[in-house]
């Protein structure tokens, strides 16, 4: 028994791009064209996107001014122990490297 494949036809898209009608349109007339276009949806689309940040923000729960500091704290606090632990580290290896090239 064999399958039978249909296959459709498919549509043709009209003119070729950059042409009206089947002739060549004026190059600089068409670049206009295509600017303005594209500066109108530039546009458009960061004024969505606006909206849609705004949206989003009104959504967040935002940290108490006490939760705030403390987190800032805590944060301060590991990068001076990082710090410090990076320093005693990078002096040993300098102590090292002084002591094997002499």
């Amino acid at each position: 028994m064999t399958e039978k494949k249909t296959v459709k036809p498919t549509r043709s898209k009209g003119p070729a791009a950059g042409t009206k009608g089947g002739r060549q349109s004026d190059s600089k007339t068409s670049a206009r064209e295509a600017t303005a276009a594209g500066a109108v949806s530039w546009w458009e689309a960061s004024a969505q996107f606006l909206r849609e940040v705004k949206t989003e923000l009104k959504k967040v729960t935002w940290p108490s001014r006490k939760q705030a500091a403390t987190t800032t704290g805590v944060v301060l606090v590991l990068v001076a122990v990082v710090a410090v632990y990076l320093g005693i580290v990078d002096f040993i290896l300098a102590r090292l490297v002084r002591l094997v090239l002499g």
